[in-house]
């Protein structure tokens, strides 16, 4: 299907299913016969959709609440898979909707109230010498309390007229505005304590292998393979109880000519972790208005956020004060280094001076260990972040049927980080220099969007109905990183940047680059949906973009086509009364997701400078045109799904159903290896290659158990499966063995293989023989395969359920959710290091039990090996090198959150009523079996998911919320 399909549905794409009228703060669609209003502001009815969506109305949001309001949506929406970073409250969020499907980002795009924004990603790597934190994304400076709903829509079809920009599919977040005729005011407050739970099991049982003796000026091992002896938790004794406090005031009024809706909000947080602080601050206004006989509405709106934080923990070994504490050797007593105990005043330099175990009387260290006080008061690390969103829109009705409209936005965000490193920090911190040390980072980037529609709906016959959209738009991006690193301060532990000295090139612990780019894209689109006595309906979508991207491809445009099909049987067929709806629905499409700024480019423009040093890029395109089919180009995600809505019992019942079979080709494949010269030379190159498959299935079950005026229950179940395959990778033209694997950026664990899947773990794993055994050594200690790392799981669930039930009983609400993912595996990096330090409970388990039981083991002689191996041994070289036994199973069943509420009738001239509940989240798991949560990623990249690399401890949040309406 290509440029000769009829143009067609924009406003069916971007369906924001935001009702009309309602009479409760929910979005939720209860009858098919409503009409709703699409993102684009259009009118439709919900029967003539012909894709897949899911909405949660903002109450769902707020019921129970969350700093970042993805986080809410865990279980309650079908195959969208939601994964928290460990940077605590305030943190970014990775959402995938129907499997990965990129190697460039498998982000949905995000519109509010019709008009696209950017949603930086990326943030740290999997990386034991990580530096900085994740600093939060756009989304977590939205407020809650400021959205209408959210609508997922999942597939191509639905989010086809985005182009480029929804290859991944489009989440739609409606905000608030004033009511005609009503003036209300409302304020909420909750507060939360925060609780770690499910800590790593440490053992205190076993003290350290060369005990530490200040007196001597001996500080022993850092590894716990002593004697046997009692020693103090002082983990429990460092983690608080957090507090989060989140505060909300909104006014709303209107009348028939203009309606007005204004909030300011704060979120206040004391995390787990001494010292560690969040405070965030919003404000929202939105304004719509009628003039020239109410032919020319005014819509426009204004969000602004301001987020500080501190000491959000950082994944990796250096800069974490848990790791510090689970490696303490055992014996050791902490209590006379924490508090005002880390640090003394140095008498040569008069500066403070870290007090810790591994410090030998000469100042140097006997180990990479600081003291966890030391690096978060002269270590710490802060966060910035600006984010600003204008939008407005200007609608004229030229007749009954046909209006016009112009739409724009601007989004500003800026995110500001930076790390201190102070004087008598560890050495290799330092780099070498001892005057202190600097990490900055700043990321700025900025959107522009304009668009303008002629939406229409001519009368054609009785039994014949057309919905239209024409029209174009423009979208600028500009993006600004820098990244600074300087060890060379004039004065010590003055951390500004007039204090910093510049040699004139790079070096060790020297960096300072600056990363800037832009992008345009104009577009044109349509779409026509095509109605027939309103129990058949047909869309057609078609979009071209022209995108700066593709400079230098040979291309200077690409479009996009869709087209869906829809019948509802209930309305065609005679059936049983009991069914009040069915439909059926079917579509097609095609779309893509656009290239990253100045891929293209040649090589002289990708240059970069690196504090006065010229750096090459890390890899070229192809540029010889008898590889054209090697040159970067869009991906094309060929999407079919297929799908049924049922309801039933008098609308208490209703289904959803949807099969989907999406192949993504185009995949962009950075740094490709290229060791032959073929044609255009060796080295690194960025090639367009690869396919990957998803295929699965969504539904969603609610049922209203009861339904009377003093008891209401409703259940929903939401289900859904998906199987990634990747059915290519490599062309056959670069002679590349069929084996090898492509790693995802995001820390190099995760990779991609012909005939695997997105995400798989590969590692290091156990020498065997012809029978699989494991080959140990003479001392009953396995050895390791030497070749290259091979397959060890995929972390992505095969089976995502999310059990929601909601209870009113007069005035009191009873609400939980417990949802469940099933399948995978994933790695406990954190567990692999805590043992071969000797200080993990399962060290000290195998030293009770005489030893380490390795089942279907054997020697290099092929001889069968049974007894039990020395713990030290075993874990002081398995647990450091081989990732194979540190695989567990990533199925996770908890119970997300709960809440109880009653509502107390007011009769009072000024307030209305006020609800005030118990509320909990992430109380308890039914069942995991990893020691961490198999959820939580360091940062939002290809990789690195299923990956714990010293993350945060899981929490447990309960607290008491109140509303009150005036």
């Amino acid at each position: 299907m290509r440029k000769t399909v009829i143009p067609v549905l924009l406003a069916i794409s971007l369906s924001a299913y935001a009702q009309e009228t309602k009479t409760a703060d929910t979005a939720k669609t209860t009858k098919i016969e409503e009409v709703v209003v699409t993102s684009l502001g259009i009118k439709r009815q919900v029967r003539s959709l012909t894709y897949s969506s899911q909405q949660i109305g903002g109450d769902e949001l707020t019921e129970v609440k969350t700093p970042n309001l993805l986080n809410s949506i865990n279980g309650k929406v079908s195959n969208v898979q939601i994964n928290k970073t460990n940077g605590g409250v305030g943190g970014s969020v990775r959402v995938v909707m129907r499997g990965d499907k990129s190697t460039r980002n498998s982000q949905p795009l995000y519109v509010i109230d019709g008009i696209p924004i950017i949603n930086n990603t990326k943030g740290p790597n999997v990386d034991f010498f990580a530096s900085m934190p994740d600093t939060g994304d756009v989304l977590s400076t939205i407020n809650p309390e400021d959205i209408e709903s959210i609508n997922f829509l999942k597939g191509a079809s639905a989010a086809a007229l985005y182009g480029a920009a929804g290859g991944n599919g489009a989440v739609l977040i409606v905000t608030k505005k004033g009511k005609t005729g009503r003036s209300k005011l409302s304020y909420t407050t909750s507060l939360t304590l925060d609780r770690a739970y499910s800590l790593p099991e440490l053992q205190y049982s076993y003290l350290q292998s060369i005990p530490y003796d200040h007196a001597a000026g001996q500080t022993g091992s850092q590894q716990s393979w002593g004697a046997k002896g009692a020693s103090k938790d002082y983990l429990k004794d460092f983690l608080q109880t957090g507090t989060t406090w989140v505060n909300n005031l909104s006014f709303q009024s209107g009348n028939e000519k203009s309606n007005n809706f204004f909030s300011i909000g704060n979120t206040t947080n004391k995390g787990i972790i001494p010292t560690s602080v969040f405070d965030q601050y919003n404000i929202n206004f939105r304004n719509s208005s009628k003039f020239l006989d109410d032919k020319l509405t005014l819509d426009a709106n204004f969000m602004g956020s301001l987020q500080n934080s501190k000491n959000r923990l950082t994944p990796g070994s250096y800069y974490s004060p848990l790791v510090n504490l689970y490696w303490l050797p055992r014996g050791v007593d902490f209590d006379q280094f924490s508090g005002s105990n880390y640090a003394y005043q140095n008498n040569n330099r008069l500066l403070p001076a870290q007090n810790w175990w591994a410090i030998k009387p000469d100042g140097s260290f006997s180990v990479e260990s600081q003291n966890p006080y030391w690096i978060l008061y002269k270590n710490p690390v802060t966060t910035k972040n600006k984010n600003l969103y204008s939008a407005a829109t200007l609608s004229y009705q030229i007749n009954p049927w046909l209006s016009a409209r112009v739409r724009g936005n601007y989004n500003y965000t800026t995110s500001d980080s930076q790390r201190n490193v102070a004087v008598y920090s560890l050495p290799v911190l330092l780099g070498g220099n001892d005057n202190g040390k600097i990490y900055k980072d700043v990321i700025e980037s900025t959107s522009t969007y304009g668009d303008a529609l002629l939406i229409g709906s001519p009368k054609i016959t009785d039994d014949i109905s057309l919905d239209f959209t024409v029209g174009g738009s423009i979208n600028t991006q500009r993006y600004e990183s820098s990244s600074l690193e300087n060890n060379l301060l004039v004065i010590p532990n003055l951390f500004e940047l007039n204090n910093l000295q510049w040699p004139g090139q790079n070096g060790n612990g020297v960096s300072y680059v600056i990363y800037r780019t832009k992008k345009q894209t104009q577009s044109v689109f349509a779409s026509a949906n095509l109605g027939y006595k309103k129990f058949l309906y047909l869309d057609l979508t078609f979009r071209n973009d022209w995108d700066s991207t593709l400079s230098g491809t040979g291309r200077i445009s690409f479009d996009y086509e869709s087209i869906g099909l829809n019948a509802i049987l209930s309305e065609i067929f005679n059936i049983s009364e009991s069914i009040n709806f069915w439909k059926v629905r079917a579509s097609y499409a095609e779309v893509g997701n656009g290239l990253y700024s100045n891929l293209t480019a040649p090589n002289i423009y990708r240059y970069q400078v690196n504090a006065g040093t010229m750096i090459t890029p890390n890899s070229s395109p192809v540029t010889n045109p008898e590889f054209s089919e090697l040159f970067a180009k869009p991906e094309l995600n060929k999407t079919f799904e297929a799908g049924t809505e049922l309801k039933l019992l008098n609308n208490r019942l209703s289904f959803d159903f949807t099969y989907y079979n999406s192949v993504v080709s185009n995949q962009l494949l950075q740094a490709v290896e290229i060791s032959s010269n073929l044609g255009f030379g060796t080295g690194r190159f960025d090639v367009n290659a690869g396919k990957i498959q998803n295929v699965g299935f969504e539904s969603s079950l609610s049922y209203k158990v009861f339904a009377g005026s003093k008891f209401d229950w409703t259940t929903t179940i939401n289900a859904s499966a998906n199987k990634n395959t990747i059915k290519e990778l490599f062309p056959s033209r670069l002679q590349i063995p069929a084996d090898k694997t492509f790693v995802l950026a995001g820390g190099g664990y995760n990779r991609l293989k012909v005939g695997g899947s997105f995400g798989d773990i590969y590692g290091s794993v156990f020498k065997r023989d012809g029978q699989g055994r494991i080959i140990v050594d003479a001392d009953g200690v396995p050895l390791r395969d030497e070749n290259q790392v091979q397959y060890l799981g995929n972390p992505n669930p095969k089976f995502i359920l999310g059990f929601n039930n909601s209870f009113n009983i007069g005035k009191l609400g009873i609400s939980f959710l417990i949802d469940g993912k099933f399948g995978g595996k994933v790695l406990g990096y954190t567990q692999a290091k805590n043992d071969q330090y000797g200080v993990s409970k399962a060290t000290a388990d195998a030293r009770d039990n005489g030893g380490v039981s390795i089942p279907n083991a054997v020697y290099e002689n092929g001889t069968p090996y049974t007894g039990l191996t020395d713990a030290e041994k075993y874990y002081s070289k398995v647990s450091g090198s081989i990732d194979e036994p540190y695989m567990y199973k990533a199925t996770a069943v908890r119970l997300r959150q709960a809440s109880i509420s009653y509502t107390f009738g007011v009769n009072s001239k000024y307030m209305e009523n006020a609800t005030i509940s118990l509320i909990g989240s992430n109380l308890f798991f039914f069942y995991k079996d990893a020691p961490f949560d198999p959820e939580q990623v360091s940062g939002v990249n290809p990789g690195g998911v299923g990956i714990d690399m010293f993350g945060m401890p899981i929490t447990r949040s309960v607290g008491l919320s109140l509303k009150a309406n005036f």
